[in-house]
């Protein structure tokens, strides 16, 4: 099986090809401004490195978010269009589980924390056992002052979440919070790919028409015009 992965809901943008259960090309970025100059070429320099054509993808993969309101459609957009032209099925999972899947190693539970400005964060708390991760609180939106009433238990924290806020936290909450530099703190295209693999296998695919981003909060624009104020860190 042959899948083609986007993920730009984050600080890191990426594309990925894998091919019966290895990743045989990636191609990702830092800048999330250029999300949508990089994706076309990271697509096309995939593709020729996988030796294929678009034509010849069986599931096109798609990060849903939570995250940047404009990253995630420059993923979107580009995932649909090319399942509606090639009439080819989509997968679509979301940033959070993501990166509590590259924790999946951990013996703890799994905290993901996406940076939603603002003073909150994307959250997601997840129980790695078995081939996926599972919710066990979340997804939301969260001010990072509330954080601590989330959490009740020893986890490990993935997610720019951390290195935005963690000096923020109070101790109640850092106590129970440990850290692991071989986890990954942005969802990557290679994740998205390998896990959308699976799903596929199992049939659980949708068309393009039934692709919804998962925002969770409203936009800033949306926000502004509300009179939603930044929660202050103390």
């Amino acid at each position: 099986m042959k899948i083609l992965a986007m993920e730009t809901s984050t600080l890191v943008g990426g594309v990925a090809v894998v091919i019966d259960g290895k990743v045989v090309a990636e191609e990702n970025s830092l800048r999330q401004k250029s999300h949508s100059e990089n994706i076309s070429p990271f697509v096309d320099h995939c593709l020729l490195k996988a030796g294929i054509k678009l034509e010849d993808i069986d599931v096109f993969a798609v990060g849903q978010g939570p995250g940047s309101f404009t990253g995630i459609r420059i993923a979107a957009n580009a995932g649909k269009t090319f399942a509606y032209s090639f009439n080819k099925p989509m997968v679509t999972i979301d940033s959070l589980m993501l990166l509590a899947h590259q924790a999946r190693s951990s013996s703890k539970p799994v905290l993901a924390a996406i940076n939603a400005y603002k003073n909150m964060v994307y959250m997601g708390l997840f129980d790695v056992r078995g081939d996926e991760p599972k919710y066990i609180k979340g997804p939301d939106a969260v001010p990072v002052r509330e954080l601590k009433n989330h959490i009740q238990q020893e986890c490990v924290m993935v997610g720019d979440g951390w290195e935005a806020y963690h000096e923020y936290f109070p101790e109640e909450l850092s106590s129970k919070i440990s850290r692991d530099s071989n986890f990954p703190d942005h969802p990557l295209a290679s994740t998205l790919a390998m896990m959308a693999e699976q799903r596929a296998l199992k049939g659980q695919t949708l068309d393009w028409k039934s692709f919804v981003p998962l925002y969770i909060r409203a936009s800033e624009a949306e926000e502004t015009k509300k009179g939603i104020l930044i929660s202050p860190l103390k």
